[in-house]
């Protein structure tokens, strides 16, 4: 448990239960760590009375507010609080109900500390072969009903218009394959950007070249990247239109790479060493979903081999979504929703 916890957990408690007295604790929130979190929870939203955001901090209250979306700040002391990070911590009264959402499809990285899952009421993994395995571990709060952040894939919100608008807008080569390339944060220690971002430009005049970064990455590699001429930079963490019009993914050990999995895209993905982050199972995942190369000398050739024999790969992508996602139907945040309203029946939408 961070160190914070123990710091605040009895003056909190304390001015909990004090404003619990005098009036009942009824509101429940929505704790926002990044811009990434709302993107998670937008498809369980939709299906639940609408939800106070509390920003982690002023600097992410700040990029809500230029995005014209309004934040509280820390603390606060509702009755409950809906999240997608580990950040009981910051809400140490026991009776405020608790409620998780993985900000991934499966565990691409290893799970949280136990102790920290078990103080949510509910922490809803993507699938219920991951609510097993977590249970193997001692996590006993785990619901397994899908990845809302899919659903938009798959119940009609991207309709062909709507991705060829996209095409459009980003001025795409209808004559080119579109190739989308992303990795994870580079301070993992599992991530290969290193590896091709001073080289897009040998594929931007035979491919459209798309990029999306995890948040936290160096900013050394994204000015380099954002300055590549013919490079469209993807600004935004509502990545799941852009994988829709890629005809071909790049990727490391990032859990988009699952999102790419649900799609059925070619995947391929630069090795990187075995670290103490290092999912086992995760790792035979990616080999078995991926066409994998050691270097950045290797990619030219491998993507129109990975473009061309892409069902060689079909199969272990069919086992692996069974094993990551609960369903594939779009309906992933309703099932969600549904479950947290049998812990806070007031978020019931009304008719």
């Amino acid at each position: 448990m961070v160190l914070s916890y123990y710091v605040i957990k009895f003056p909190y408690r304390l001015v909990w239960n004090i404003l619990n007295l005098f009036k009942k604790r009824k509101e429940v929130v929505f704790f926002c760590a990044n811009e990434l979190d709302l993107e998670i929870f937008k498809n369980v939203q939709r299906h639940l009375k609408s939800i106070p955001i509390v920003a982690k901090n002023r600097s992410i209250q700040k990029k809500l507010l230029e995005k014209g979306i309004k934040a509280r700040m820390m603390p606060v002391f509702p009755k409950g609080v809906i999240m997608c990070r580990q950040a009981c911590y910051l809400f140490p009264e026991p009776k405020i109900v608790k409620i998780g959402v993985n900000h991934g499809a499966y565990h691409f990285k290893p799970f949280a500390n136990v102790k920290g899952h078990n103080m949510f009421d509910q922490f809803h993994f993507t699938s219920s072969k991951e609510v097993e395995e977590a249970k193997a571990i001692g996590i006993v709060s785990g619901v397994g009903l899908g990845y809302p952040k899919m659903d938009d894939a798959y119940n009609g919100t991207y309709s062909e218009e709507v991705l060829n608008d996209l095409k459009q807008k980003l001025e795409l080569d209808e004559n080119k394959k579109t190739i989308l390339f992303s990795s994870t944060w580079d301070g993992s220690e599992m991530s290969a950007v290193q590896k091709w971002y001073d080289h897009l430009e040998d594929y931007t005049e035979k491919y459209n070249v798309l990029v999306t970064l995890h948040v936290w990455t160096s900013e050394k590699y994204r000015i380099t990247i954002k300055e590549t001429p013919g490079v469209k930079y993807i600004d935004t963490q509502n990545v799941t239109p852009y994988i829709m019009i890629a005809d071909i993914c790049v990727g490391d050990t990032s859990s988009i790479l699952s999102e790419m999995c649900a799609l059925y895209k070619p995947i391929i993905t630069f090795k990187v060493p075995v670290v103490r982050r290092t999912v086992p199972e995760v790792r035979e995942i990616i080999s078995s979903i991926s066409f994998q190369i050691d270097s950045q000398d290797d990619l030219g050739e491998m993507l129109e081999y990975a473009y061309e024999n892409a069902n060689e790969r079909r199969d272990a992508q069919q086992i692996a979504n069974e094993r990551m996602f609960e369903s594939l139907d779009g309906k992933a945040g309703e099932r969600v929703a549904h479950k947290i309203k049998e812990l806070l029946p007031e978020l019931e939408k009304q008719k």
